[in-house]
């Protein structure tokens, strides 16, 4: 998976927001053509899932908790 590579590539708070920006954009469009129709609601739950291990990432990467990230962002 190419966003696990950019994550831990990621050397701080700034690149992990990058690679999981690039993430929901890439997963919106590629949803957005499969289901023209219907898409925003997987959008939602895909978004939630790349958050989650955008997080996970930084808190392991960094020893900070959550709440840290979420400010820095």
């Amino acid at each position: 998976m190419f966003y696990k590579e950019e994550l831990k590539n990621a050397h701080n708070i700034l690149e992990i927001q990058h690679a999981y920006e690039r993430e929901c954009q890439r997963r919106f469009l590629s949803l957005k053509k499969l289901f023209p129709d219907n898409y925003k609601r997987t959008v939602i739950l895909e978004h939630l899932t790349i958050w989650i291990i955008a997080e996970k990432y930084a808190i392991s990467l960094f020893g900070n908790s959550d709440r840290y990230w979420i400010l820095q962002k």
